[in-house]
């Protein structure tokens, strides 16, 4: 997993484990994005009480899905009894264990931890805490070397660094959202009553965002956002839209592919940034594509696989397009 050229997508599916309890089936399936051949694969079965972040959610859209797994896919991230208190750990994609958990029997108080994520550039696990104690903040460790490595950050020193830490500390938070190049923005798409579109807004230091208003000339047709090609252009679903240099107004709004009645994946963006990839359903028929950005107008997709589902006796599941590596 995690060769260079790579696309890989992730299939999850409940197992029952129990009256009431789930366990989680994992598998992760590496594809060449240039000819579509399976260049690795990996299953796993983590335990009952352990709920892995972003990919295993029917209602996840998938964005953000990278940062529940390390650089080499030997690890996701995982919430440790979701409906009780919660703990943050990481889990070996070999065997489904818990990479360095704290000792079983150490008498300590720990924060409760609704959200976890890798970052994508340290590697570091990050972990939100507090947030039901009304001490709010974020931890860090090293997933293999395990609790003697963690550190505490304030959410100042979280929000006020890096684009890629700020996107750890959003997904860390649960809310994986899309961050501009240079940290400064987010975007989202928001449901309302009166009125719904997407929404745009100004990242501050203490981690509360600060929000743009849009004139919704254009945005009215639902779409995820996905990734920031630039500062001021915005993938969304297989539309790109360009705002004005301080968001409040759309320049222009440009279909990525030809129209169709296809179910479409939120599509994830190529290393070089030249290009995005997309899962695609027709007629219950799963198919990998990517697409180059072209100058203007649509281009047409071009298949790199059919994905078939793992061969692990679900009827069911979730597949998320990952990461290209």
């Amino acid at each position: 997993l995690a060769q260079e050229g790579s696309l890989t997508v992730a299939w999850c599916h409940e197992i029952p484990a129990g009256e009431d309890d789930v366990s989680y089936g994992l598998t992760l399936r590496s594809y060449s994005a240039t000819d579509g051949s399976v260049v690795a694969e990996h299953q796993t079965v983590l335990p009952a009480d352990v709920q892995p972040e972003t990919v295993c959610e029917d209602d996840d859209d998938g964005v953000g899905a990278s940062y529940a797994f390390n650089k080499d896919f030997s690890m996701v991230a995982g919430i440790r009894d979701p409906d009780f208190k919660k703990r943050a750990g990481a889990y070996d994609l070999s065997s489904g264990e818990e990479v360095s958990p704290p000792p079983e029997d150490e008498f300590t108080e720990r924060l409760d931890n609704p959200g976890v994520a890798f970052h994508p550039v340290t590697g570091m696990l990050w972990a939100q805490q507090g947030i039901y104690e009304g001490e709010v903040g974020f931890v860090t460790r090293d997933a293999k070397k395990g609790y003697s490595t963690e550190k505490s950050l304030s959410i100042a020193e979280a929000f006020s660094q890096d684009a890629a830490t700020t996107a750890t500390a959003k997904a860390a938070k649960g809310s994986p959202l899309p961050i501009t190049p240079n940290g400064a923005v987010d975007a989202w798409w928001g449901d309302g009553d009166i009125e719904a579109g997407i929404g745009l807004s100004r990242i501050r230091p203490d981690g509360e965002d600060e929000v743009i208003e849009i004139k919704q000339d254009k945005l009215g047709m639902r779409c995820t956002p996905a990734f920031w090609r630039t500062n001021t252009s915005l993938v969304c679903d297989l539309r790109q839209i360009t705002f004005t240099s301080d968001y409040t107004s759309v320049v222009s709004d440009e279909e990525l592919v030809p129209a169709n009645d296809r179910f479409n994946s939120a599509p994830i963006a190529s290393p070089d940034g030249k290009g995005f990839a997309f899962i695609s359903e027709s007629e219950d028929r799963l198919g990998l594509f990517r697409v180059d950005f072209t100058s203007g107008g649509a281009a047409q997709p071009v298949k790199v696989a059919d994905l078939e589902a793992p061969l692990d006796g679900a009827a069911d599941h979730v597949e998320t397009l990952v990461r290209w590596n």
